[in-house]
């Protein structure tokens, strides 16, 4: 073993285990259980299942992005119209994804990929029925546009192993169940 895998199999260790696992292989979980996995798993890296009565806390404070369905952008009452100053940036996902927690943003036109990182709250509505067992699946569904994928609010351990969170992107990730 050289001095590098020697260091890489150490890593779980020195973060205290790793990164968290399912208990279950999501591939065998029926269709009908991959939403509830996918919260579980979303709730476990801190992100927040929120409701569309709950966007009433970001009224006037949120940017919505282009194909936000305008029942909900009323919601909103008066959205936010600079990505600066919105204190939540409302984006909708392509899929969620049961195995990791993660939700899925495409790049298509007319969005802005800078409502899902520059707002301290990301608010991103997914419809349950589109949640899918795991990220290979998700990446053989993702069409040709730029596409990310999201697990969990922002976070950073990059100076001394010390846990930040919302450097790099927002402190908070808000999923709203929706089905357009």
């Amino acid at each position: 073993m050289d001095d590098r895998e020697t260091i890489l199999d150490a890593l779980p260790e020195a973060r205290g285990g790793g990164v968290p696992t399912l208990s279950v292989d999501v591939k065998a979980v029926p269709k009908s259980d991959l939403w509830e996995r996918f919260v579980a798993r979303l709730k476990e890296l801190g992100g927040e299942l929120r409701s569309l009565e709950d966007l009433a806390e970001f009224a006037g404070k949120a940017m919505c992005d282009v194909d936000v369905p305008q029942s909900v952008v009323a919601r909103l009452r008066e959205p936010a119209t600079d990505v600066w100053e919105a204190k939540a940036g409302v984006t909708m996902a392509e899929f969620a994804v049961a195995e990791t927690g993660s939700i899925v943003l495409s790049a298509t036109p007319g969005r802005s990929r800078l409502l899902s990182l520059a707002p301290p709250v990301h608010v991103a509505l997914v419809d349950p029925g589109r949640t899918i067992a795991g990220l290979e699946e998700a990446i053989s569904k993702m069409g040709p546009e730029t596409g990310v994928i999201v697990t969990g609010p922002s976070r950073t351990a990059d100076v001394e192993g010390v846990m930040v969170m919302g450097v790099h992107g927002p402190r908070r990730l808000c999923v709203v169940p929706f089905a357009p």
